[in-house]
């Protein structure tokens, strides 16, 4: 497929036409209780229960695995840049960073530097790392030598709600998306907070082509922050779908033990 017919494609799916009879190119069984992220590449990256990071092909080939047992269990993992992929382990406070192989490449222990109540993390759209510090209830960047580089006012200064417990933080380059009992807030990459972006029952999401994406009561809802226009994505999923991501032509499905991979006939 070439590039001008993939962006038409592309375009289809996020403008509410996806065909409902997408075929299933292959299925990866996983544990229960397995999750999963994928890179821009349309790579899928498996965490398991046991802490193995299994990492897939958008064909659904095996291409690595590792699994670091002595910094604990994996909270999360960003691969927003699937050449420098942050993992992060709340209980040690610490985020590893691996290569496209799954090797370490580095690690920043956040606890050296007396930072040991951190929510979440992300990758900065410049490399270095977005947290939600729950001391201080403050959003705050860091580069990878420790330096703090900007932190917002606290968070309960704002209307936000009275639960203060981020799950989730997504740079999007333009600005800063942090998913706080289940509302998506928006802040500046000055970290200034700027307003509740969607007030919905969200447990997590992607950015796609300038829309936020999320699954929520068996459907994909598709939101756009420019126009605040909401949609539901016409997909064709199986009964228990427990999360879904879409990456070029591939839409990524968990169900029970299995990983979906379906694509979109030409």
């Amino acid at each position: 497929m070439n590039l001008k017919a993939s962006v038409v494609l592309f375009a289809l799916c996020l403008a509410f036409s996806l065909r409902a009879d997408v075929v299933m190119h292959d299925s990866i069984v996983v544990p229960p209780g397995s999750q999963f992220t994928t890179d821009n590449m349309g790579n899928l990256y498996v965490y398991t229960p046991t802490n193995d990071i299994v990492k897939y092909n958008p064909e659904g080939l095996k291409m690595a695995t590792a699994n670091f047992k002595v910094l604990g269990n994996i909270s999360s993992i960003d691969a927003g840049n699937p050449f420098e992929i942050y993992v992060f382990y709340r209980d040690q406070n610490k985020v590893v960073f691996l290569d496209n192989l799954l090797n370490i490449r580095g690690e920043c222990d956040m606890e050296s530097i007396g930072v040991s109540q951190i929510a979440c993390i992300a990758r900065s759209s410049d490399n270095q790392i977005w947290l939600f510090d729950m001391a201080d209830q403050k959003l705050k960047k860091y580069s990878k030598d420790l330096k703090l580089i900007i932190e917002s006012a606290a968070l309960n200064n704002f209307p936000v709600g009275n639960n203060i417990n981020p799950t989730m933080i997504l740079d999007i380059n333009s600005s800063v998306l942090v998913l706080n009992n289940n509302r998506i807030l928006e802040f500046d990459l000055f970290a200034n907070f700027n307003k509740t972006l969607i007030a919905d029952t969200i447990a997590t999401f992607q950015y796609l082509n300038g829309n936020i994406i999320y699954f929520k009561n068996g459907q994909v809802q598709m939101f756009n922050p420019l126009s605040f226009k909401m949609d539901v994505l016409s997909l064709n999923l199986p009964e228990k779908t427990l999360q879904v991501r879409l990456e070029k032509e591939r839409l990524f499905i968990l169900k029970d033990e299995f990983v979906i991979l379906r694509f979109i006939p030409e």
